[in-house]
């Protein structure tokens, strides 16, 4: 198998034998939904589909234990990244295995790859390309062992682990991209550019009615074009859709818990870009987080992920344009000299009723190696009214300036908004007298006394002075106008709750000015310019 770094390439060619359904069985159902897949075994049916027309078999990156990630491109006519986003399709990136204990999503997205091969769902060719990685955590995938997931309703063999071989929770680390994984699939969304994101997972939490729920990007950032999309049309007619086909029932993820003080509620889960949707969210493209139930049988949640999954791409087939068009608006939104918030309150926003939410009832079985209990879900729904906590307020609203101004000694950053995709250039003169720098000058920084996920978190404080200066000769420009603005104003803004400073990678030390400074964009001219 070839491997990949900076763009995605093929794997080795492969005679071309046509598939027979029993060749693409997996692991899962070959067992009886007793185990799980193997890396090998992934590897080996995705070579088995690379056979098949219209499928290309590619690797994008390397593991920490130098494993190859695999990727599956359906419904596009070439292999470059540069070819596949020249035709007018739909772009849906499917990513399963993030938490290698979370199974389901990797069954699930193989399933799909098979049926697609046996001629199913042939009309979505007319609109989408679908790329699929099975198996991102593929290093925790290794780590078997039925105690990963206490209660868990198997495999009862075992399944694999929650964070990499680093110990990095990769669902952590879509902004400080610490991780080999992370950085190979950051190139993937940035060479590729899906325009929808759908991200599989399995939560367990509060016992409740579901087969699985699901959730949109939840940063307060996010284009409102992205979010009425989703909320209003598409999340909504696949829930209906669901049920009229398959009889089980979804909703938006949650648990049935108070906090910082409110009032009982179904509340979701974190806002910040670490997360991948999220991240994906400011980017201005559609994610969806899929989260299959984990006290549902192993095999009910494979099955409820791929039709899940299946309704999702129904929906992004039938109104593809119309997906496209929302995206094209969100890179359009002006935002310069808008205001977005540098953090999300430590409260969520109730929807304007209460809604009913199905709880549920669980019986305890014994996992048959180990005796260890397991929590199996029953068919008992409780129809219960609460507040609806879907979206968290914004907090500390920042003006937005027209570019961050980066001296050359700061080569992390550097590197990784490269990685991240954003777009900067150099001055090649100095800028005329008259231009205007805001420093911000750090009054204090607050460190978390634990790290977490390898660093520690910092919460920086102070204020923006303006001043008139020279933009010097060389200095690298980030403008902000670009599709890329809202992730550039949540990466380098210092106040930001998971930009670089807070991860710290911009160093910040009380009574000293932060060093990435503000100012006009060169190119525009100084007409236009706020100094005016």
């Amino acid at each position: 198998m070839s491997r990949c770094f900076s763009l995605i390439c093929l794997l080795a060619a492969a005679p071309f034998v046509a598939a027979q359904p029993d060749t693409l069985r997996t692991r899962a159902e070959q067992s009886d939904y007793r185990a799980t897949s193997t890396y090998d075994e992934v590897m080996e049916f995705v070579r088995t589909i690379d056979a098949e027309p219209g499928f290309h078999a590619m690797t994008f990156g390397t593991t920490v234990e130098g494993r190859s990630l695999p990727l599956v491109v359906w419904g596009a006519e070439g292999t470059a990244a540069e070819t596949v986003r020249a035709n007018e399709k739909l772009r849906v990136l499917i990513v399963a295995n993030i938490h290698a204990g979370e199974v389901a999503g990797k069954e699930a997205s193989l399933m799909l790859l098979r049926e697609l091969a046996m001629g199913e769902h042939a009309a979505w060719g007319d609109s989408l390309t679908l790329l699929v990685a099975p198996i991102y955590n593929a290093d925790g995938n290794e780590r078997f062992d039925p105690a990963n997931r206490p209660y868990q309703h198997g495999p009862v063999d075992g399944m694999g682990q929650r964070p990499n071989a680093e110990g990095l929770d990769l669902n952590r680390d879509f902004v400080k991209l610490d991780a080999p994984e992370s950085r190979a699939l950051v190139r993937v969304i940035d060479e590729v550019d899906p325009h929808v994101v759908i991200d599989l997972h399995t939560t367990n939490g509060t016992i409740h009615g579901y087969h699985l729920t699901y959730a949109p990007p939840l940063h307060p950032n996010t284009s409102v074009a992205i979010d009425s999309l989703l909320r209003k049309a598409w999340l909504p007619d696949v829930t209906t859709s669901y049920k009229e086909k398959y009889g089980w029932d979804l909703m938006y993820y949650g648990n049935d818990k108070p906090e910082w003080g409110q009032p009982r509620g179904w509340a979701t889960f974190d806002p910040r870009p670490r997360f991948g949707t999220n991240y994906v969210g400011l980017r201005n493209r559609i994610a969806i987080l899929s989260e299959a139930y984990s006290y549902a049988t192993f095999e009910d949640r494979v099955l409820a992920t791929l039709q899940f999954v299946t309704e999702t791409l129904d929906w992004a087939h039938e109104h593809a344009s119309q997906v496209r068009r929302v995206v094209s608006q969100a890179d359009a939104e002006p935002i310069v000299e808008q205001h977005l918030f540098l953090r999300s309150a430590r409260t969520w926003e109730a929807e304007e009723k209460p809604g009913t939410i199905l709880l549920g009832e669980v019986v305890e079985e014994p996992n048959p190696h180990t005796g260890e209990p397991m929590l199996r879900r029953t068919d008992v729904q409780t129809p219960t009214e609460m507040a609806i906590y879907g979206r968290f307020s914004g907090a500390d609203p920042g003006l937005v300036a027209p570019a961050y101004l980066i001296p050359d000694s700061l080569t992390a950053v550097i590197d990784l908004l490269t990685a991240h995709g954003v777009q900067s250039f150099r001055t090649n003169a100095a800028s005329q007298r008259g231009s205007w720098i805001e420093t911000f000058q750090v009054d204090s920084v607050r460190v978390a006394e634990r790290p977490f996920q390898g660093r520690y978190e910092r919460e920086v404080f102070g204020r923006y002075k303006r001043v008139s200066a020279q933009i010097p000769r060389g200095t690298l420009i980030v403008p902000v106008n670009q599709p890329l603005g809202r992730l550039v104003f949540s990466l380098l803004e210092p106040r930001s709750d998971s930009g670089f400073a807070n991860w710290g990678i911009v160093g910040t030390e009380a009574g000293e000015p932060y060093p990435i400074r503000r100012g006009p964009d060169p190119r525009v001219p100084r007409s236009l310019r706020p100094d005016q």
